[in-house]
């Protein structure tokens, strides 16, 4: 203990007497003099803190940058500036989303028949060059019969094979 604490004990003991009439023991001078103390530290950090966040406060408020308009159309196009890039690439991205679902529906469905039918890639050249003509409301593939002379067009021609009594058009050759 060193000659401070005596008389820092002296005057603790003095102002609890002096406030509430009461002596009280070394010990409790002791423990409410280390009390004051941490609440004397604890306040001067406490101060220091709020000294700080009321710099950063003037400092936020010094960066501040007031705008002000001569009219609303002017307010508006500055809006548009600051907002509008963000607003067409949110557009952009949803189309594409979009477009890339819808796309992805489309390829599970085509692979869905070319699963379900083997043979549909022999028919490409048909649903290209083919002609479909409704007919007492009925969907039917227009042919014509094989000339005699020149090239067989896949889609417009067919072959009636009279023996075997049956139809035959062609898909085109291997």
């Amino acid at each position: 203990m060193n000659n401070t604490e005596p008389n820092r004990l002296t005057q603790t003991r003095g102002k609890y007497a002096a406030k509430y009439g009461h002596e009280i023991d070394d010990w409790s001078a002791l423990f409410l003099s280390e009390t004051q103390e941490h609440f004397q530290n604890l306040e001067s950090r406490v101060d220091k803190s709020i000294a700080a966040i009321d710099r950063a406060a003037l400092e936020l408020k010094g960066r501040k940058r007031f705008l002000q308009f001569q009219d609303r159309s002017q307010a508006l196009f500055y809006g548009f500036g600051v907002s509008g890039p963000y607003s067409i690439a949110g557009i952009v991205l949803s189309v594409l989303f979009y477009v890339l679902i819808r796309h992805g529906q489309q390829y599970v469905e085509r692979q869905r028949i070319l699963e379900q039918y083997p043979d549909a890639p022999a028919f490409r050249q048909i649903m290209q060059h083919g002609k479909i003509i409704k007919y007492d409301g009925v969907l039917y593939l227009q042919l014509v019969p094989l000339p005699k002379k020149g090239e067989v067009q896949i889609g417009k021609h067919y072959l009636y094979d009279s023996q075997a009594k049956r139809v035959l058009v062609p898909l085109g050759g291997q």
